[in-house]
């Protein structure tokens, strides 16, 4: 019961608190642009490794695949040494060049709530 009785004055406090709400008359709002600029270097020998250990995997695989009537070992070997050594080569020669993105924003804001 009390819960209810503190449920309902808590809600007509929120409800008439609108009704005393007085309206600003302050100075017009103006735009704030925001610019930021993400410069991005990538790194050819990171690519080379992520994507040399990509195609060491997936070699791996077909080369088990491959060779699984004479045993499964000697053809996942093989298909690692070829498929890392490609995938890092490709890897690295996928590097994209140093660019920048430039992100801009702009926001509505009051000049006296800055």
């Amino acid at each position: 019961m009390i819960r209810t009785i503190i449920t309902g004055i808590a809600a007509s406090a929120l409800l008439t608190s609108a009704a005393f709400a007085e309206d600003y008359d302050g100075p017009p709002p103006h735009d704030t642009t925001t610019t930021v600029v993400v410069h991005h270097d990538p790194d050819p020998v990171d690519h080379a490794v992520k994507d040399g250990t990509k195609g060491a995997a997936v070699g791996a695989a077909v080369g088990c695949v491959v060779t699984i009537l004479i045993g499964c070992v000697p053809g996942a070997a093989a298909g690692a040494a070829i498929g890392g050594g490609t995938g890092a080569v490709v890897g690295a020669a996928n590097t994209p060049p140093p660019h920048d993105d430039v992100y801009t924003t702009t926001r509505r804001t009051d000049s006296d709530h800055n």
